[in-house]
């Protein structure tokens, strides 16, 4: 994941920061528990919002403890308490971390790949049991990366197709869960969609400088690392993903925290849309801040 789906916080409720804060500490801690202490560093709010999404499903979900970790080890804080969403986003951010650092180690050299082939070793075990947990999840994972790289090779100037093989793997993140599995996987492979082309918008500079794929750049034939002269066409075609993303929220049965996934969908993603096309989101809040990658 990426680190781009975050709440606007300034427009949520006290209460509800504190239960969006107590969701990723619950989840840092399953993740921890049943796949190591290493996963936790690569932890992400995307995966929290994965999880707060799944646990507002559940009738029984929602529930409070207070535990103590390695950051803060003497006062106890407010966390999560462990369920079938957490469990099952936890497995997600174990297998995307693993298959990330995969591509890094594929793509890179030198100091890069050396260092990821080192963090493999800290992070094999807890990929493998995560793999067992979600065996459909690893294999679309790995196919649809497969077919992302083909394209990459193939310099598609495609919007849609790369967008199509990321959201497919958030998409099958959430496939089969539950009896409004088919809404699930509607809604999260929009906002894979969404999360594959505002990454591709942010990388513009450093992609242009050195010859990355970007399908930003191919698909409107670009000369400068500027989005300007396609701010407006990037901008509606990331905004229909997000309200058909939207969309398919609405037809969810939840049974809490329904403000704060909507300050999510309606405020913060499409504020970070406006952060990224404008240039200004490394300068608010910034990325890669909770362990994205």
């Amino acid at each position: 994941m990426f680190g781009f789906v975050r709440p606007l916080r300034g427009e949520l409720k006290v209460r509800e920061w504190e239960r969006f804060q107590s969701v990723y500490c619950g989840l840092c801690h399953t993740t921890r528990r049943h796949y190591g202490l290493m996963q936790t560093v690569m932890l992400s709010y995307d995966c929290t919002y994965l999880a707060l999404v799944l646990d507002a499903l559940e009738p029984d979900g929602g529930g409070n403890c207070k535990k103590r970790c390695i950051m803060h080890p003497l006062r106890r804080r407010n966390c999560a308490c462990e369920s079938a969403g957490m469990l099952r986003a936890a497995a997600v951010s174990v297998i995307l971390t693993w298959h990330k650092l995969q591509d890094t180690i594929a793509d890179e050299r030198g100091w890069k790949r050396f260092g990821a082939k080192l963090l493999g070793l800290f992070l094999r075990r807890g990929y493998r049991k995560a793999a067992r947990d979600l065996p459909g999840f690893d294999r679309s994972t790995h196919t649809e990366l497969l077919r992302l790289g083909e394209l990459e090779q193939q310099k598609t100037a495609s919007l849609d197709r790369p967008a199509d093989a990321f959201a497919g793997i958030l998409r099958a993140a959430v496939a089969g869960y539950g009896t409004q599995g088919r809404v699930l996987e509607e809604m999260f492979y929009h906002t894979g969609r969404w999360i594959y082309l505002i990454d591709a918008c942010d990388d513009i500079a450093e992609d242009f400088q050195s010859g990355s794929y970007n399908p930003v750049i191919l698909r409107w034939g670009l000369e400068q690392p500027s989005l300007e002269p396609v701010k407006q066409e990037m901008n509606h075609t990331l905004m229909q993903s997000l309200a058909a993303s939207y969309h398919a929220y609405v037809l969810l049965q939840l049974y809490r925290d329904t403000g704060i996934i909507e300050n999510i969908l309606c405020q913060g993603l499409p504020e970070v849309t406006r952060q990224v096309l404008d240039g200004t989101f490394l300068n608010n809040g910034g990325k890669n801040r909770h362990g994205s990658i």
